[in-house]
């Protein structure tokens, strides 16, 4: 793979040459681009239905199986989700919290889980409907990301960024999994999307509603913190200098944003100045005094020079280079875009260029891409999901630059050797997604262990003893464990008990197994790990195995071998 890679990698780039001097070419000799693309209007409506197909098929195929397990992140705000839809509070009692304790030291964007909870509420608590949020909001994107590119560049443009974006590695990743994060890149680039259609026509009501989709993208994510303002800032700067909107629409637009953004931005005023939890009649403005996050920007580091240096480069690691990542951000020699577009995302920038003197979509598209660069700059050693909003600038970039290789180069064999390039490391990520990585991603996400928790829910049990003599965190088994289970939130506050039976603390067990004296006496289910089985007399318990995992039960209280 790596060799082809190379190969398709300096194909592109030879193409994305050649292409870029018969443009310049056309320029001088002719005042004009070059040619546009022509597809018929039949094959257009063919090729655009398919984009579609293929973009939906891919994104629900074994949808809630693949990736198997549960992420920990996706499970707790799945949890909050679940105690949202019951009791209008986060798992802890919190009511209608703006922003998330997740782990108590770093917090949790809020909007996820509140798009989950009516999901949850009517569907019960399952992989599938704490998913299907990001999955539908990530097929909103792509109708966005066309819906811009049309109105920037034209439809043709618009169909083949599309078909890029529809295949592309990253944007299928995160459709599949639920973090929260992942919900900034589509909020922004609904708002993106928006904002570019107020100039259309003098629709000027879209430009009020571009600035409730970028309030909305401060509840997705907390760099939005110091990235909105700065994309905000430089649009406005731009679109008055421009003469595209007056001082009135600049106040009402600003109006508009901070009537949604205020509570969170409200919230990290609480947390910076340390200032107590405020409790509205409509929400609760919470203040988490153990929060570690400023550590995560640059301008809190204690040698802000050294990090910024680190910063870059990590920047330049996971765009430019696609360098390897989380395991569940990308997919080994597939990068996030396919490590051979790296020419074609060049000659789009290169296209950008030529176009930004009066065009506002191209003005907005560079502003969008330049708050992604400065995300990358601010945050400290960013990865794949921390810079989510840079991606959809780089995927137009990059279906832009192969839609200006398709029109100015003549030869039918090279744009068949394009489509068939790319239609092969297609089915080949696919291929490898459903196979192989999904294989390993079972183990990243703890299949086997869910499994093993699952079976806990039809036990009767007085108590439940979960192993975390794996090297995880014990906060991190107990969200899984709360997920799995399905375990009601105000059970686990301790404000409701079963009849008969104990408290969520006395009953939900999470300890090294070692360090416990078990008990045959004793009414309880242990779960443990393939090291901890010497604990436990076989003729007295029967073991069920799930993966690395066993639950042990003693014989005659309905377990099996």
């Amino acid at each position: 793979m790596l060799i082809l890679n190379d190969v398709l990698f300096w194909a592109g780039a030879v193409l994305s040459v050649i292409s870029a001097y018969r443009m310049c070419l056309s320029e001088r000799k002719q005042g004009h681009e070059a040619g546009e693309l022509h597809i018929s209007p039949r094959a257009f409506r063919i090729l655009l239905a398919l984009a579609v197909l293929t973009a939906v098929a891919v994104r629900i195929y074994r949808f809630g199986l693949v990736p198997g397990g549960f992420n920990q992140d996706g499970a707790m705000a799945a949890v909050d989700g679940k105690a949202l839809a019951e009791y209008g509070t986060d798992r802890f009692g919190m009511r209608l919290p703006v922003h998330l304790t997740a782990w108590g030291y770093g917090q949790m964007s809020a909007l996820l889980s509140y798009l989950m909870a009516p999901f949850i509420g009517l569907f019960g608590l399952s992989a599938c409907t704490a998913r299907l949020p990001l999955l539908l909001v990530s097929l909103a994107g792509l109708a966005c990301l066309y819906g811009f590119v049309r109105d920037a560049f034209g439809k043709n443009a618009a169909l083949i960024v599309l078909w890029f974006a529809a295949i592309n590695p990253w944007h299928i990743l995160q459709s599949r999994w639920a973090l929260d994060c992942n919900l900034y890149s589509h909020f922004f680039m609904a708002g993106v999307f928006l904002l570019n259609r107020a100039f259309l026509g003098g629709k000027r009501r879209y430009l009020l509603a571009s600035m409730a989709a970028f309030g909305l993208c401060m509840y997705c994510y907390g760099v939005s913190i110091y990235t909105m303002p700065v994309f905000l800032l430089a649009s406005c700067i731009y679109l008055l200098a421009s003469g595209k909107v007056s001082p009135a629409d600049v106040l009402l637009s600003a109006a508009v944003y901070l009537l949604v953004a205020w509570p969170f931005i409200a919230v990290m005023a609480i947390n910076f100045f340390r200032w107590d939890t405020v409790e509205t009649p409509l929400f609760t403005l919470p203040f988490f005094p153990d929060s570690v996050r400023a550590g995560d920007i640059l301008f809190f580091s204690p040698d802000i020079l050294s990090q910024l240096g680190e910063n870059i480069r990590a920047l330049l690691r996971v765009t430019v280079l696609q360098g390897k990542d989380l395991p569940w951000n990308d997919v080994q020699d597939f990068g996030t875009m396919y490590l051979f577009s790296a020419p074609f995302a060049a000659l789009g920038l290169f296209g950008l260029w030529r176009r930004l003197r009066g065009e506002t979509g191209a003005a907005i598209l560079g502003i969008f891409l330049g708050t992604g660069i400065w995300c990358g700059i601010a945050t400290n050693t960013v990865n794949v999901n921390r810079l989510n909003i840079i991606y959809y600038p780089i995927m137009i970039l990059t279906g832009y630059g192969i839609y200006e290789v398709v029109r100015s180069i003549r030869l039918p064999q090279l744009k068949l050797g394009m489509a068939t390039a790319y239609a092969g490391a297609f089915l080949l990520f696919v291929n490898m997604y459903f196979t192989g990585y999904a294989e390993e991603m079972e183990g990243h996400f703890r299949r086997d262990f869910g499994e093993a928790v699952s079976s806990l829910k039809g036990s009767g049990a007085e108590k439940f003893y979960i192993t975390v003599g794996t090297g995880q965190h014990t906060a991190l088994t107990e969200i899984l464990t709360l997920f799995w289970c399905d375990v009601d939130a105000a059970y686990f506050q301790g404000k409701s008990v079963p009849e008969g039976g104990l408290p969520y603390r006395e009953r939900y067990i999470y300890h090294e197994i070692y360090d416990i004296a078990v008990d045959f006496a004793e009414d309880a289910v242990y779960v443990i790990v393939a090291e901890e089985l010497p604990l436990f007399d076989g003729d007295r318990y029967a073991f069920r195995q799930f993966g690395r995992y066993y639950v042990v039960t003693r014989k005659g209280d309905g377990g099996g071998s």
